[in-house]
């Protein structure tokens, strides 16, 4: 379609994106109830969603000229269609099959958005499969019919349903498309030849009337200015119809009523009782015919609730509540939000030299700035985090293939799905987590017989945890199998060239599991053996920030618990001064600050400590890490900072504290190089760049510089 202006033809490939969203959507939607069904049959509700998810992929498809991935989804729509309207069996094997149709669905899917490739022998080889379970499905179990006794009012309801099965039905439709349908790459025509495929030969009619015509000075060619109006005669039911629509209009742009039917009405059984009165009731001669009760307008029959797809995937209510933006705006508001500030900062440190009395308005007006900055960059955070469910469903499919493999029995437990992460995490916290399982399944959980004769449940138990504590995200990743064999680490360790020592505590032990290379599987398979897994998770975990723990019992199972920062792009932080420099710590990592008194500082070691409340912690003096020129090199005269590091705690110290603020992380490497102890930079109110220090790196920098304590001995 063109307005006959250059450039203006409509380039339908701009909603490509859309598409293979929404797409990727409705395969992991079809997966999850999928997976959730085991050896069960599905309920009618799940039934009729995997069916939509079916129907949308194969209509979005068809509509943006992906016609190979409507192969697959038409026959996959069939087989459907039969199990929803029971005319075949389900079976448990329909299950895998199924999700090998999406397997292959997304394999296209990735084809078209990324240009991966595409085996067309997997294509041919699901479609037979479908075909053959569409041909050759189990009969559908008979329904039992319960006679009603003749008083019953559900008699005539039951021979009218009965006789339906041979119904031709005759519908009126109103259509009211918006007025950029055109521009959203619709094709009326498409609509009408779909329509008219459904119609008895010669029962199809249509008719077109304008809305509106605008004045010429205002009349654009790519704007819709008409309502359509059809009339079938179909054997299809109203969902059928209304389903043409799915990803064309919503709700109240449809109005469809049923007529009349032309035809006889089917002779009822005389065998059932009120088979008389349930008849058709005839029209006397000269009487009005009955008016059929009209259908609410707009209403699809296949929606059952207010949450259901509509067009383009959701409802109208939804989609004026929810817009999709690309991440990279998103990134782009952030560092916007960050930039801003950097300047109310900036302001701030300005004013604080100002009179505050002369200068009263001016200090008012930037706390306030200050707080409706805060909120602006909690808004915009916000919109960058997601739940921590789009990874965890990603391992029921996972769990349930590798578990057959290994002929192990095995559930999958998940807590705290609503758990949100920021958007770049989420991507990347994935494949550690998918070695973790893989992990657990393969050297954790025994199989059955093992468990039954260690008196445990036949059925091992994987657990996906995830929290939100003190900023952090912490997820969890546990078993209830064997557990790890500090015998059997310490003797694979000793034969990589590890080194290792029977003295070394069980932490010390179990993260030797990270060195590179390291394995204990007796043979390597394709699941495991190769010592590329443990290592991977460590440094990808730490790439964001994160830090890894383990635990583990002998006999009872092992939990490894990835810690990681809420976000990557801003922080709380607080600033302070060491020399002449400035340094960020995360509030999260810090538990309080102190000017220690003499009695509590100790020697242990030839060794300064601060003894807190029953604990002596090491003191960390940033100065001799980073080399730093100061005059304050006794704690006496300085700040201790106190921080923790999943349960390891030290003090660092400072001159003194200066404040308290939000800052915008920037990456260090990208703009200077690597400085080892910081986990980026940013901007300070007086232009000034500062180190934002990154806890557990200073914890190693200080291992690494000072020798191993031998017994501990306490001198004051």
């Amino acid at each position: 379609m063109s307005n006959g202006k250059p450039g203006s033809d409509i380039d339908i490939k701009r909603f490509n994106q859309v598409f293979f969203e929404e797409c990727a959507e409705h395969l992991v939607e079809m997966e999850r109830i999928l997976i959730s069904l085991s050896d069960r049959e599905p309920d009618q509700e799940q039934m009729n969603a995997i069916f939509r998810a079916a129907h949308s992929i194969k209509g979005g498809a068809g509509i943006f000229g992906f016609d190979d991935m409507t192969v697959v989804t038409h026959v996959m729509e069939s087989l459907l269609d039969r199990l929803r309207k029971h005319e075949i069996g389900f079976t448990a094997s329909m299950v895998d099959v199924l999700l090998e149709a999406g397997d292959v669905i997304a394999m296209q899917l990735a084809g078209h958005r990324e240009g991966s490739v595409v085996r067309q022998e997997a294509i041919d080889a699901v479609r037979d499969k479908l075909q053959r379970l569409v041909d050759n499905g189990p009969a559908a179990p008979p329904v039992a019919v319960v006679e009603p006794p003749d008083s019953s009012p559900c008699s005539g309801a039951l021979i009218r349903s009965l006789g339906d099965d041979t119904a031709t039905h005759r519908f009126e439709l109103s259509f009211t498309p918006d007025d950029n349908i055109f521009r959203r790459g619709i094709r009326v025509e498409s609509i009408i030849a779909e329509l008219s495929e459904l119609a008895q030969p010669g029962g199809f009619a249509s008719r077109a009337e304008l809305v509106e015509v605008p004045t010429l000075a205002e009349f654009d060619p790519e704007n819709c200015l008409t309502r359509w109006h059809f009339t079938l005669t179909t054997p299809a039911s109203a969902d059928q119809v209304m389903e043409v629509f799915m990803f064309v209009a919503d709700e109240e742009q449809l109005n469809l009523r049923e007529l009349p039917s032309e035809r006889l009405p089917a002779a009822a059984p005389a065998n059932l009782p009120g088979a008389t009165a349930a008849a058709e009731p005839s029209t006397a001669p000269g009487a009005a015919p009955p008016v059929p009760e009209p259908r609410l307008e707009g209403r699809r029959a296949y929606d059952r609730d207010e949450t259901s797809p509509g067009a383009f995937g959701r409802r109208q209510g939804e989609a004026e509540s929810s817009i999709r933006v690309n991440v990279t705006k998103v990134d782009q508001l952030i560092n916007q939000v960050g930039e801003l500030l950097i300047t109310q900062a900036m302001l701030a440190q300005v004013a604080s030299e100002l009179d505050p009395v002369r200068y009263e308005t001016l200090h008012k007006g930037l706390l306030q700035l200050a707080r409706n900055s805060r909120d602006l960059q909690g808004s915009v955070m916000s919109i960058r985090l997601v739940p921590i469910s789009i990874v965890f469903s990603r391992f029921p499919r996972m769990v349930r293939e590798l578990a057959g493999r290994l002929g192990k029995s095995v559930e999958l437990k998940t807590v705290g799905e609503t758990t949100e992460l920021d958007k770049g995490l989420i991507e990347k916290v994935a494949d550690p987590l998918s070695h973790l399982v893989r992990n657990a399944l393969d050297h954790g959980l025994e199989t059955s017989e093992v468990r039954l004769a260690n008196g445990k449940e036949p059925t091992g138990t994987i657990q996906l945890k995830a929290s939100q504590v003190a900023g952090r995200i912490v997820i969890e990743v546990s078993d209830d199998g064997a557990g790890l064999n500090r015998d059997k680490i310490l003797a694979k360790a000793s034969e990589a060239g590890i080194p290792c020592s029977e003295s070394m505590s069980d932490e010390e032990v179990w993260q030797l599991i990270f060195a590179a290379g390291f394995s204990t599987a007796d043979q390597v398979t394709d699941l495991s053996g190769r010592g590329v897994g443990m290592d991977v998770v460590l440094k990808n975990v730490q790439a964001m920030g994160g830090r890894v723990q383990i635990a583990s019992q002998a006999g009872k199972g092992a939990c490894v618990t990835i810690s990681l920062p809420l976000t990557l792009a801003i922080l709380n932080g607080l600033s302070v001064a060491v020399g002449a420099e400035k340094f960020i710590i995360p509030l999260s990592a810090i538990i309080e600050s102190l000017q220690p008194k003499p009695d509590q500082l100790k020697s242990v070691n030839g060794k300064q400590v601060v003894a807190v409340r029953g604990e002596y912690l090491p003191i960390l003096r940033l100065h001799e890490l980073f080399n730093i020129e100061t005059e304050v090199t006794d704690p006496r005269q300085g700040i201790l900072v106190l921080v923790d590091l999943g349960g390891e705690k030290t003090a660092l110290l400072v001159d003194a504290l200066l404040d308290e603020q939000q800052v915008v992380v920037k990456s260090i490497e990208t703009n200077y190089r690597r400085v080892a102890g910081s986990a980026g930079a940013t901007i300070l109110g007086d232009g000034r760049v500062a180190l934002i220090l990154d806890v557990a790196e200073l914890f190693e920098m200080a291992k690494k510089a000072q020798p191993e304590p031998g017994p501990a001995k306490e001198a004051a």
